[in-house]
């Protein structure tokens, strides 16, 4: 499996089960269209580094990252 594979299939997961963002009903046409714009969007990575330095920050100890 590719990375872009990989991602894609990650992305589409989180938005069709994710309980947050169950409100949004988004069709899978809309899923493919948010899945394609965040691929190319160098925000969308920033802001997703962002969080996962973070929440490694608050949480890492919990497995076994030691910071």
């Amino acid at each position: 499996m590719s990375p872009k594979e990989a991602f894609r299939i990650f992305i589409r997961f989180q938005l069709e089960n994710g309980e947050k963002l169950a409100h949004l009903d988004l069709s899978s046409e809309d899923i493919d269209k948010f899945i394609s714009g965040v691929e190319v969007d160098a925000t969308f990575y920033d802001e997703l580094e962002n969080f996962l330095k973070e929440y490694i920050g608050f949480y890492g100890e919990n497995y076994g990252i030691e910071l």
